[in-house]
C-alpha cells in the first residue's frame, strides 16, 4: 500500500514537470573543433554530434569551432568559430512548434551565425526573433547571416566592432536602439556600430565575413605569421691538417682520429659545441704529452643561394668570426680569431713533425 502511494506520488511529480525539462529544442548535427554547451544551471560539457540542446543553453565555439544545429521546427542554425549563442527560447516539442502560438528567440552574444528559418519563421516570421547585444533582427525571410564584433574580434577582423547584417533570400528588419528599423532586402549586407545614436546603414559592398560558404566555415583571419625556420645541422671537428680526412698515424704507432661533434639549431640560433682535443704522444721528441686543446664555440647559420652566412664565437677566450661558406663541406677557420691562441698545441703525424691543430666547421640543412 505504501509503494503504491509512492509511485502514484512520482507519477504526479512528473506529469507537473513543464515540458521544457523533457523536450530539446535541437539537435547538434556538426560539430568541428572545440565546442562547448553550458546550461543555465551553469552545467558545461563538450558538443558531440548527436547532443540535445535546450532552452537556457548557450553554445560555445573555440577559435576553429564549429557547430550547426537543427531545432526541432527544422530551422537551422550554423555557430561560427569564436562565437557564443543563447536559446532564450524555444517550443517544448515538435507538436508545440506546429501552434500558431508557437514563437523562439535566440541571442547572438558574440561571433557569427548563418540561419535558415524553419517552420515557425515560414508560417508566422513575427514569432521569430533573433538578437545582438545592440541590435534585433526580425524576420521576413529564410536565410541569412549575423555577425557581432565586439571590440577583441573587431580587431581580428580588422573591421570596426558591431552589428553585421546579409540577407541571402527574402528579406529582414534590423532595429536598434535609439533609431528607425532598416528593411534589409537580399544581396544587401548591413552594420551598425556600438556608438550610442548609431543608426543601421547599408554597406556599399558585402564584407568578406558575411560572403561565406553554406555551413561550418574557416575561423576569423589570423595575422601573417613569420615563416619557420629551417633546421640547420652545425659540425665543429679538429684534426691534424695532414689528416684531410683520414685517419693519421702516429709517431709512436697509434691511430689519431680526428673528433668532431654536430647539434641542430633553428637558422638564425646558436648551436653552441665543444670538443677536447688530446694529442698523441711523441715518441720520437721525447717530449711530455701536450694537454688536450678544450674549444667552445657558439656558432649561427643562415642559409642563402646555397651558401651559409656564419658567425662564431669563441666562448672561452672571446673573438669572433663572420665568413661565407659552402653548405657540407668542412671549411677550415684555424688561426682566423683567437682560438687555439694559447699555445701552440699539437697533433703527431706519421712523420713525427708537430703540426698546428686544424678547427673545421661545417653547415648543413638539417632532418
Amino acid at each position: 500500500m505504501l509503494w503504491g502511494r509512492l509511485w502514484l506520488w512520482i507519477l504526479t511529480c512528473c506529469l507537473a514537470l513543464p515540458a521544457t525539462a523533457w523536450s530539446a529544442a535541437g539537435t547538434v548535427q556538426v560539430v568541428l573543433g572545440q565546442a562547448r554547451i553550458i546550461q543555465s544551471t551553469g552545467q558545461e560539457r563538450a558538443a558531440i554530434k548527436g547532443d540535445q540542446v535546450y532552452t537556457g543553453d548557450t553554445i560555445t565555439t573555440g577559435a576553429s569551432g564549429q557547430v550547426q544545429l537543427r531545432m526541432i521546427d527544422d530551422a537551422r542554425l550554423w555557430v561560427r568559430p569564436s562565437s557564443r549563442l543563447l536559446i532564450e527560447q524555444y517550443p517544448a516539442d515538435a507538436a508545440a512548434a506546429q501552434e500558431p502560438r508557437a514563437q523562439t528567440a535566440t541571442r547572438l552574444i558574440e561571433g557569427g551565425l548563418r540561419a535558415a528559418t524553419g517552420a515557425i519563421g515560414q508560417r508566422a516570421p513575427d514569432k521569430v526573433r533573433l538578437s545582438t547585444p545592440n541590435a534585433v533582427i526580425a524576420i521576413r525571410g529564410t536565410e541569412f547571416e549575423l555577425a557581432f564584433f565586439p571590440d577583441r574580434l573587431a580587431e581580428a577582423f580588422q573591421t570596426p566592432a558591431g552589428t553585421y547584417h546579409r540577407v541571402y533570400d527574402g528579406r529582414t528588419r534590423l532595429s536598434s536602439p535609439g533609431s528607425p528599423p532598416l528593411d534589409v532586402l537580399a544581396g544587401q549586407a548591413v552594420f551598425v556600430g556600438l556608438m550610442p545614436g548609431d543608426a543601421p546603414r547599408v554597406l556599399p559592398q558585402i564584407p568578406p565575413f558575411l560572403n561565406l560558404p553554406d555551413g561550418p566555415v574557416a575561423s576569423p583571419p589570423a595575422r601573417e605569421a613569420a615563416p619557420l625556420a629551417r633546421s640547420l645541422k652545425i659540425g665543429l671537428r679538429m684534426a691534424s691538417p695532414m689528416a684531410d680526412g683520414a685517419v693519421v698515424i702516429s709517431s709512436a704507432g697509434a691511430p689519431v682520429e680526428p673528433v668532431q661533434t654536430e647539434a641542430l639549431a633553428r637558422e638564425g640560433e646558436p648551436a653552441r659545441l665543444s670538443l677536447s682535443y688530446a694529442p698523441p704522444p711523441n715518441t720520437r721528441q721525447r717530449r711530455a704529452p701536450e694537454p688536450p686543446v678544450t674549444l667552445t664555440l657558439d656558432i649561427t647559420a643562415k642559409v642563402q643561394d646555397g651558401q651559409a652566412q656564419v658567425q662564431v664565437q669563441d666562448v672561452l677566450r672571446g673573438g669572433s668570426l663572420i665568413l661565407t661558406m659552402r653548405l657540407g663541406t668542412w671549411t677550415d677557420i684555424s688561426g682566423r680569431a683567437s682560438w687555439l691562441s694559447g699555445g701552440r698545441q699539437t697533433i703527431a703525424s706519421s712523420s713525427a713533425r708537430p703540426e698546428s691543430a686544424q678547427v673545421l666547421i661545417r653547415v648543413d640543412t638539417g632532418p
